[in-house]
């Protein structure tokens, strides 16, 4: 046997049960003669304490300057009531199959790939240096506490067991009180294993198995099993899959944190993928670097065309200016909103509302800017504003309609007399003619023909005055008629009041219900048929509200800027819970079929179109409302 070891390259000693060395081959030799045999001599008793406290084999590479590296394997030898050592002097080639197995763990913990197939490529890299063994990696699921199996290489048919998931308690099985302790376990022989998994693998009285805990960032994440022959795992292996374990740990956390990213990302990508606008990042260098959202419907673009373009140019070029300005004006972290035009390739404009917020650092600036298409929007609100103002038109024809006694009666009395005048004329006129017949050939006196003609004349004379009255109500009516409450011009507010009191005395059948305060001519800049509408649904409110009489006081006052119409009641004054709603468009306090709820809503838009307020003060005592327009010389 001496001989034999003698023509190996591999050291040979043996060993007695007190470390000290009782043989050595040649190659050993070599060694223990060299100046390094005070070291390997050391190195050699402190294994033999280590060996017999581990009851294995241990493993060590020392570095013996010129000599190179030596690995140094030592098992216990009961045989020889002792230790059997082993030294391999070329080891280059082991240390690099380390570091490469290594290098691709670490590459694969920091590739973006699932964690099962990341997890898979690192245990592979060490599947062929454990022969006869298969390794599994085990990962902690919080939410159902447990270690589930996520990669494993090698693992025979009779220990699929060893895939199924393992529970947390730490005496069901090696990898679960691996995982309670935190700390490695290694069992010698699995048929004597204190855990029944272990005990019913197949071949366990010729295997053993290590667990080591894979932490990630601090934290428990699972658990690596090795299963293979016994004495296979020695020191050197037993480094090997801590850096494995190190580095599927990094990996495991890793993928978690690249998941919870890509899903992010993922949706991230489909929100902006849905949103109504388009979302545009314009970076330092002045030109789009980032888009999302309805690009191609809102921009014209689509989503490739847009990189690299400055974000004006996405508007018609009048416009362009006005945006760099607003982009300059913006506050510093803040963000503003203005409407600008962007132009299609195509030709076709679309009006957008534009919400940007700039960030500048060293004089650059990133711009982030909301496009959101608007050109609904205005098209509905254009259908309100037309819907609106044919509302208003109604409701001032549906007054007028209301009015129609009230004109009749000051229609009737002027056409009244005159009518009776008419008659008068005519009986004069037949009075003539039949005295001249009486008397042909006769004179008539002067006195007699001029009584007849003054008479004619003042007739005539009344009737003209009563068209001009009757002319001048139908010019009224056709005023109060008239829709226009965009112009503004200058016009008698008196004359508009006052024509409004008289159709509402009329309608009425009341001139006592009305008190005027009026001055003979006060001037003020608006519509004088709007303002006749707005005073018309005043006193009709205030002469509801007072039970269908009187009196309601209408006066009006001025200043050097301002005019004021005044239409004050004695009622019961407004509810305090209805106060904030009485110019909402069909909100009434009236019972059902008596108010449409648009009187106070379209008096109050005619004032404001005019550039006027409407306001109101109201109590138990009486509610008083307040036109005020711009006052005119």
């Amino acid at each position: 046997m001496e001989l034999l070891l003698d023509e190996l390259s591999l050291g040979v000693i043996k060993l007695n049960s007190e470390g000290r060395v009782i043989h050595a081959n040649s190659a050993a030799q070599t060694l223990l003669s060299s100046e390094a045999r005070a070291e390997v001599n050391n190195t050699l008793s402190t294994m033999c304490g280590r060996a017999k406290e581990l009851t294995h084999m241990v493993e060590t590479v020392l570095s013996l300057g010129q000599l190179g590296e030596v690995r140094v394997l030592l098992s216990p030898a009961p045989c020889l009531d002792g230790y059997l050592a082993v030294l391999e002097r070329s080891v280059i080639s082991r240390l690099r199959a380390e570091a490469t197995a290594l290098r691709t763990m670490l590459s694969a913990a920091t590739q973006a790939a699932p964690p099962n197939e990341a997890a898979h490529r690192a245990l592979a890299t060490l599947g062929s240096t454990f022969a006869g063994s298969y390794l599994v990696l085990y990962e902690h699921r919080p939410e159902a506490q447990q270690l589930d199996c996520l990669a494993h290489v090698g693992v025979p048919g009779n220990h699929a067991a060893a895939l199924s998931s393992r529970s947390l308690d730490a005496k069901g099985s090696l990898v679960g009180r691996a995982f309670s302790t935190g700390r490695p376990l290694h069992v010698a022989s699995l048929a004597r294993s204190f855990f029944p998994t272990e005990r019913a693998l197949a071949g366990g009285e010729r295997l053993a198995a290590i667990a080591l805990p894979v932490s990630g960032r601090g934290h428990l994440v699972g658990v690596l099993y090795v299963c293979g022959p016994q004495g296979i795992l020695g020191e050197g292996e037993l480094k090997l899959l801590q850096g494995l374990a190190d580095a599927l740990g990094s990996l495991i956390e890793h993928s978690r944190q690249e998941g919870a990213i890509t899903r992010e990302r993922q949706a991230l990508q489909s929100l902006m993928d849905n949103l109504p606008d388009a979302i545009v990042e314009q970076g330092t260098d002045g030109r789009i670097a980032v888009a999302g959202g309805r690009v191609d419907a809102i921009l014209g673009r689509p989503l490739p065309a847009l990189i690299g373009l400055p974000m004006a140019e996405l508007l018609v070029t009048d416009e362009r200016e006005r945006f760099h300005q607003f982009l300059e004006a913006a506050p510093m972290g803040g963000q503003q909103a203005s409407t600008f035009s962007v132009a299609h390739p195509d030709g076709d404009r679309v009006p957008c509302e534009v919400s940007a917020h700039v960030s500048r650092t060293e004089g650059a600036s990133v711009v982030r800017a909301v496009f959101r298409d608007i050109s609904g929007r205005l098209a509905l609100e254009k259908e309100v504003e037309r819907n609106r103002a044919i509302a208003v038109h109604k409701d001032r024809l549906a007054g007028i309609g209301q009015l129609a006694a009230g004109v009749a009666h000051e229609v009737n009395n002027p056409l009244t007399f005159v009518r009776a005048n008419l008659a008068c004329i005519s009986d004069d006129v037949l009075e003539i003619t039949n005295a001249l017949k009486r008397t042909a050939g006769a004179k008539v006196t002067t006195d007699q023909l001029n009584e007849l003609v003054r008479e004619v004349g003042e007739l005539a004379t009344e009737s003209l005055i009563g068209v001009d009255r009757i002319a001048t109500i139908v010019r009224s009516l056709k005023g109060m008629a008239r829709n226009r409450p965009h112009e503004r011009e200058l016009f008698n507010v008196t004359k508009a009041v006052q024509e409004a009191v008289m159709f509402f005395r009329g309608a009425r059948q009341s001139r006592d219900a009305i008190v005027c305060e009026l001055p003979n001519e006060l001037m003020a800049w608006g519509d004088e048929g709007g303002l006749g509408q707005v005073v018309l649904n005043l006193m009709g409110n205030a002469y509801d509200a007072m039970g269908k009489k009187g009196p309601i006081v209408v006066r009006s006052e001025s200043d050097d800027k301002h005019v004021r119409i005044i239409v004050a009641d004695k009622g019961p004054g407004i509810p305090e819970r209805v106060r904030n709603h009485i110019f909402e468009p069909f909100f009434t306090t009236k019972d059902v079929g008596e108010g449409t709820g648009l009187g106070l809503y379209i008096s109050h838009s005619i004032v404001r179109q005019m550039g006027g307020t409407l306001t109101f003060e109201t109590s138990s005592e009486g509610t008083t409302f307040t036109v005020q327009l711009t006052g005119g010389r």
